[in-house]
């Protein structure tokens, strides 16, 4: 990250954050060079803010005055889109600006079909409000880490209303942390063949800024461990693209802003254990997702995790829970696991559903077990 793109990245923010930053703090690059270990460490930066969440909050919570301008937490988006109608009636707003339109937060707010609905026009440029995702709070101060372009630095400052959005995951404790994590996003942007230029920025009263911080059943995430980890998704969409379930079903199986193997995970307590448990289950455990992941979370083992919890507290149906009985009896059954493979199949075959084997054909069992197999080996070695 050292050249051009860094020396950009310190003296824009060196230029636009009102409050001084100590920049010699943040870590050398040289000992980021290896990208598996940058992933590893900041995998533990991540989830280390995950585990002091609340302390982090409340921190910038303390940090901020009204020179910063305004900020406001809400439960649910629908909360934060009353505020932006009330914005709008009393501001008497005509247009609007989205920053970062491909951004995952605006379709979770739904708020192209809000403003949409409230006959406020999208503009190119110079509109009366203006929209930008903050992808980190500092919790030790007011700065916010706008991953932008080149273009966002001078929207900021061109007089209109600005309003921030982010979740109440995204933080960090202090600036320490942010080459390393803009190194680790800058080498999986490549994958998707996209830019983006960081900028750290401080609210003002002058700019007419507002921030909003959402929760939005987060905290029903942050609440249940180990799943939680799956908030430091940095949502690349690396794991969508190797996905064979994402591949096959597409998007639209999920019925959900989110999908793929970070869905998986978080949707049955985003939304509701009922209407989504099932894909905790739409899993083939290949682990792909967890080789892509620029933030090496263990998704296959949070999905287990799931899975796990969906039996423990009788969330599956009966038909499925007995399925699952029935397969860990076999499985735990070395004189059942040796049967001949005729016997096995039909045992298969019973456990199954059948619109299962009407829609794909399974391989077939070995003729000996891989017990049986070995034992057969040992024995001819030591004849």
């Amino acid at each position: 990250m050292k050249g051009n793109y860094y020396d950009n990245f310190i003296a824009e923010a060196e230029k636009f954050v009102s409050m001084p930053v100590d920049f010699g703090k943040i870590p050398n690059h040289e000992q980021y060079i290896d990208y598996n270990i940058s992933k590893q460490r900041l995998s533990h930066v991540l989830q280390d803010s995950l585990e002091n969440l609340d302390k982090l909050l409340i921190s910038f919570d303390n940090n901020w005055n009204s020179d910063n301008g305004k900020k406001f937490w809400f439960t649910n988006y629908n909360d934060l889109l009353r505020n932006i109608r009330t914005l709008v009636w009393e501001k008497n707003i005509k247009t609007y600006l989205v920053d970062n339109s491909e951004s995952y937060l605006w379709s979770e707010v739904g708020l192209d079909m809000f403003l949409k609905k409230e006959n406020v026009k999208k503009a190119s440029n110079n509109a009366d409000i203006q929209f930008f995702e903050v992808n980190k709070l500092i919790a030790d101060s007011t700065h916010l880490l706008i991953l932008g372009n080149a273009d966002t630095l001078n929207r900021i400052n061109n007089g209109s209303i600005n309003v921030f959005i982010t979740g109440i995951e995204q933080v960090f404790k202090n600036t320490n942390d942010l080459e390393l994590y803009l190194n680790v996003l800058k080498d999986s942007a490549k994958a998707h063949n996209k830019h983006f230029f960081p900028i750290l920025y401080t609210p003002t009263e002058k700019n007419h800024d507002n921030l909003y911080i959402m929760d939005n059943m987060r905290s029903n995430v942050l609440n249940t461990s180990p799943q939680r980890l799956a908030l430091a998704c940095v949502h690349c969409g690396l794991c969508n693209d190797v996905c064979p379930v994402k591949g096959f079903a597409g998007a639209d199986a999920y019925d959900n802003i989110f999908s793929g193997p970070f869905a998986n995970v978080v949707l049955p307590f985003l939304e509701s254990v009922e209407d989504y448990g099932f894909v905790s289950s739409a899993c083939t455990l290949c682990g792909n997702c967890e080789k892509v992941c620029p933030v090496s979370i263990p998704l296959r083992y949070l999905i287990l995790q799931n899975r796990h919890y969906l039996f423990e507290k009788n969330k599956m149906s009966f038909s499925e829970k007995n399925q699952v009985k029935n397969i860990c009896k076999q499985l735990s059954s070395r004189g059942k696991m040796n049967k001949m493979s005729l016997l096995k199949k039909l045992a298969f075959r019973r456990m199954m559903s059948k619109n299962a084997l009407r829609k794909r054909k399974y391989p077939p069992f070995a003729k000996n077990s891989f017990n049986q197999q070995y034992l057969k080996n040992l024995k001819e070695k030591y004849k």
